[in-house]
């Protein structure tokens, strides 16, 4: 028997975890963030601005890609449980396989063969094929490198450690995600610039990939064994947890307000503060680099008060910014950066405590025979944060038509993007704060409301 495990699975591992396994096991997010920003922002400019594809069949393989996307996620989760059969790191021999498909449909995406340029139905091809790839390769990568993360360690306050720390190098990813397409393509012109893109990613991959592969540490869990055969009871199975119910809940509502604002923020930019391309970039730039400033504060705030409690502090402190922001009109760039970097904050603690959570109640008691299964939990919730994200965009473009903004009929009425961009985002945000306020999401501990007027 392992030294680390006593009978019936249970563990005696160090709670805590060195500071350099933490780097190792946190480098891979920033690979992982910078593939999933390009592939939302700069796919649809790129093939419609520079291989001139037609928005239609862009639209439709773009639909029929995020539902495959979908379906194989809890699939994935799935085989990612099944790795652990392998050894105490056989999640990381999964995310080793995946690897080379984020890397490859990544590149595939911005260096179509110059053979194919003119033909449409063979570059719509290609890139269906390379959307199918990435999307491949990052669910299977993400999925089963944060479900190791969760398993790292059974402490609730190392775990928050665990999943800030890899939210540093993600929040440095994306940083990297709106810097590098912008100074590219102003260098090189739109095509090369984005075939560099696909090229640089490559050895990126590579050196922040090894350290979490060979360093990483390994899962202090035994393997996962699913009892039931029924791989679609399997894949719903966590749906029993009552808890993990109300943690989707909230960050699905939560979420579908980033949704909004990343769909209509380059319009919000252009038209309400007439800025260009450069100040889109900077704003983006600011917001990601306080998001990752901010992580140590979320983790010491969790700490003092319990990881709801500090995730609601992050709502409402978006909540304030945000609204600040209707105030805001052209030229008011600077005020606005200001509002960026306290939104930012808010993000550090969308990203770095949610999935904390979500560690600590895979492993509670709420969950039944569901209880360790954390490859299923994090497909469901890889399918959730997609879904988050779809609800939003899907919402945003059809409100700001209906209001008066529609570029194709030459409707550019900046009262509806305030609107959509800044008063709907708002009005999730005070949903999902409410939500989290009144209903309990954490193991162990009451709702934000209970935990900070003191009740049991």
């Amino acid at each position: 028997m392992n030294a680390g495990m006593t009978g019936h699975g249970a563990t005696t591992a160090p709670a805590r975890i060195s500071f350099d396994r933490l780097v190792a096991y946190s480098t891979l997010q920033l690979p992982l963030a910078m593939a999933a920003l390009p592939v939302v922002l700069n796919v649809s400019h790129f093939y419609g601005e520079v291989v001139k594809l037609s928005f239609g069949i862009m639209g439709a393989i773009f639909i029929f890609a995020r539902i495959v996307d979908a379906i194989q996620d809890p699939v994935i989760g799935l085989i990612s449980d099944r790795f652990t059969r392998r050894g105490r790191r056989g999640r990381l021999a999964f995310v080793g396989l995946m690897t080379p498909f984020l890397a490859g449909g990544f590149y595939m995406l911005f260096d179509p063969p110059d053979s194919i340029l003119g033909d449409h139905n063979l570059m719509a091809i290609w890139l269906l094929a390379a959307l199918l790839l990435v999307h491949l390769g990052y669910s299977g990568v993400s999925i089963s490198y944060h479900a190791h993360g969760a398993e790292l360690t059974d402490d609730y306050n190392e775990r928050t450690k665990v999943t800030v720390g890899r939210e540093v190098f993600g929040l440095l990813g994306m940083t990297l995600a709106v810097v590098l397409p912008t100074f590219l393509t102003a260098k090189l012109g739109e095509a090369n610039g984005y075939a560099m893109l696909g090229l640089v990613f490559l050895p990126i991959v590579v050196l922040f990939a090894l350290p979490t592969m060979i360093w990483g540490g390994p899962s202090v869990h035994p393997p996962v064994v699913h009892a039931n055969r029924n791989i679609f009871i399997t894949f719903f199975a966590p749906l029993k947890n009552r808890l993990f119910r109300r943690l989707l809940l909230v960050f699905i509502v939560n979420g579908a307000a980033l949704g909004v604002a990343v769909t209509v923020m380059l319009f919000y930019v252009e038209h309400v503060l007439q800025g260009g391309k450069l100040q889109a970039g900077i704003i983006l730039l600011v917001y990601f680099a306080a998001g990752a400033a901010s992580v140590p504060a979320w983790l010491l705030l969790s700490r003092r008060l319990g990881k709801a409690v500090a995730w609601f502090v992050g709502m409402v402190l978006t909540i304030i910014a945000m609204a600040l922001a209707i105030f805001v009109g052209p030229g008011d760039f600077v005020w606005f950066l200001a509002i960026s970097v306290v939104t930012g904050f808010g993000i550090g603690a969308d990203y770095g405590l949610p999935p904390s959570i979500l560690a600590d109640v895979i492993n509670s008691q709420e969950g039944g025979d569901t209880k360790g299964k954390t490859g299923t939990y994090f497909g469901l919730w890889a399918l959730a944060t997609k879904l988050a994200t779809a609800i939003g965009a899907a919402g945003s473009l059809p409100v700001a038509a209906l209001l008066g903004f529609n570029p194709a009929r030459g409707e550019y009425s900046t009262s509806a993007l305030v609107i959509v961009y800044i008063a709907v985002p708002v009005l999730i945000k005070i949903a999902a704060a409410l939500l989290i306020w009144f209903i309990r999401v954490e193991a162990e501990r009451g709702s934000v409301h209970d935990s900070l007027l003191g009740r049991a």
